[in-house]
């Protein structure tokens, strides 16, 4: 029984960190931001709670997003918005 759920240990974080390494669709383009003026007259798709810039991006992009208004420049979490224009 202990193989068995070791095996199965090792699956679930295999499966996790390949997750992990994939992007999400659009996150390259992400604009992060700290400035709430850049996102005036945008649509609030959501809250965005993670470590790195990575996964900020990959966040807001799954939530709809497209842009970041980071809290502050020490932390990657923030709000994630939709603006119809984005300048990069």
């Amino acid at each position: 029984m202990n193989v068995l759920n070791g095996a199965c240990a090792v699956l679930a974080i295999t499966c996790f960190a390949a997750g992990c390494a994939t992007s999400s669709p659009g996150a390259d383009q992400v604009k992060v931001t700290t400035t709430l003026t850049d996102v005036e007259g945008c649509t609030l798709m959501g809250k965005v709670v993670v470590s790195d810039a990575k996964s900020a991006r990959n966040e807001t992009a799954r939530l709809g997003g497209n842009v970041l208004l980071r809290k502050n420049d020490e932390a990657w979490s923030g709000n994630a918005y939709h603006c119809a224009a984005v300048a990069h």
